[in-house]
């Protein structure tokens, strides 16, 4: 993720970009031996989180992690294609672009024979929790046109 954001930055770099910079050469030339162990395990996890409003335009960048068992097996990070005004909004489009991959690798795991549980999707945020699991319900006057708009 650090590298998919820092890639932004290309166009104008700063002193801070410079310091991420470098912090991710040191991570890098630190861990270079250590070794991947990827472990089948019973279930399927996800972690989708979203940092708010961090690119110039006020977009958002969200990231996603599958893991099997031990080990990650998939990850993307991207920036946000839409402006959002709270980190709960932002976090809801995070969920929303996952959802499309999150449903084929379960529809994939399933033709390889693989019994799949319920999926677990890992979230940071109570207003986020409350508004996936009880829609517009538990929306307030800024996110209820939002969650309206994306089914939530």
């Amino acid at each position: 993720m650090a590298v998919a954001f820092l890639c932004t930055s290309v166009q104008a770099p700063d002193k801070d970009d410079y310091k991420k910079l470098t912090r991710v050469m040191q991570y890098l030339c630190c861990t270079k031996d250590l070794t991947l162990t990827i472990e089948q395990g019973d279930n399927v996890q996800w972690w989708v989180d979203s940092s708010y409003a961090i690119h110039l335009d006020m977009h958002s960048h969200s990231g996603l992690v599958m893991t099997l068992g031990k080990g990650v097996t998939y990850s993307t990070s991207c920036k946000q294609k839409i402006n959002m005004t709270s980190s709960t909004e932002a976090k809801l489009v995070a969920i929303n672009d996952a959802m499309g991959q999150i449903l084929w690798t379960r529809h994939f795991l399933a033709a390889q024979g693989m019994a799949i549980p319920t999926t677990t999707i890992s979230q940071d945020n109570k207003s986020t929790i409350l508004l996936v699991e009880n829609g517009t319900t538990s929306s307030n006057r800024h996110t209820k046109p939002y969650a309206l708009n994306h089914n939530f």
